[in-house]
């Protein structure tokens, strides 16, 4: 995973994988754990509601730091749910 300049590992753990409407997992690297629920709702023909829970759980340093991020975690996932989206329509559009 490349944030930035910074190159981090991180092991994702598929917890539920029950597509089209539930795919939850959990990804660690160091010092941090974001636990992710991610549920899909059909609301209109072409309209999928997308709900994405994360719950973030620090060790170490990062307990430290991590309260002083708050905007940055948020930041990263809208754009990690905003590439997801353009996937998800351009790969439905094909």
């Amino acid at each position: 995973f490349q944030f930035g300049r910074r190159k981090m590992n991180m092991t994702e753990t598929i917890t539920r994988h029950e597509l089209p409407k539930h795919f939850d997992g959990y990804y660690e690297m160091k010092g941090v754990k974001n636990i992710v629920q991610n549920s899909f709702e059909k609301t209109d023909e072409k309209i999928t509601k997308w709900t994405c829970t994360n719950t973030f759980h620090f060790k170490g340093l990062m307990n430290l730091i991590a309260p002083f991020m708050k905007d940055n975690f948020r930041h990263q996932s809208w754009i990690i749910m905003k590439n997801f989206k353009g996937y998800c329509e351009y790969t439905v559009i094909q």
